[in-house]
């Protein structure tokens, strides 16, 4: 996904975070503003050095770790888990599906929706017994541009 005027994008998920009952703190906001500024996934340890460039009072990398997980659980983070990688979903859909196309040549994600793979989903983890909470699919080969 390429970057997107941080203003809008901080803006978006701070409502995002408020109609969940969260809230957009410090460290969450200058995590996603990297994020923001950032071409494709980034690792944790990634994040932190360039949230550290930037912060008198430096993360460790547990609270940046931490702060990934809550934003995931949010919505608006995706971990791109093949990558060990995170990148922002910016996509303000409730409860929509994370469905990821990444091309194995220049690394580009590409997130894409599909309803009927969702609800397939929904129903073969309602038939064994579980409530299905979210999902990330990651679909692997090579991109038309390369």
């Amino acid at each position: 996904m390429p970057p997107a005027p941080i203003d809008n994008v901080l803006k978006k998920i701070e409502r995002h975070l408020r109609r969940k009952g969260g809230r957009m703190t410090n460290v969450r906001r200058d995590i996603v503003a990297e994020m923001a500024v950032q071409d494709g996934p980034q690792t944790a340890y990634g994040i932190l050095a360039a949230v550290n460039k930037r912060r008198k009072a430096k993360l460790s990398a547990i609270s940046v770790y931490r702060t990934l997980e809550f934003l995931i659980d949010a919505g608006v983070v995706l971990k791109i888990e093949s990558k060990n990688a995170y990148e922002l979903c910016l996509n303000e859909k409730a409860d929509h599906s994370h469905l990821l196309i990444v091309c194995d040549k220049c690394g580009r994600v590409e997130e894409i929706e599909d309803s009927a793979v969702s609800k397939s989903l929904e129903k073969a983890a309602k038939k064994h017994g579980h409530a299905l909470k979210h999902h990330a699919i990651e679909l692997h080969g090579v991109c038309a541009d390369c």
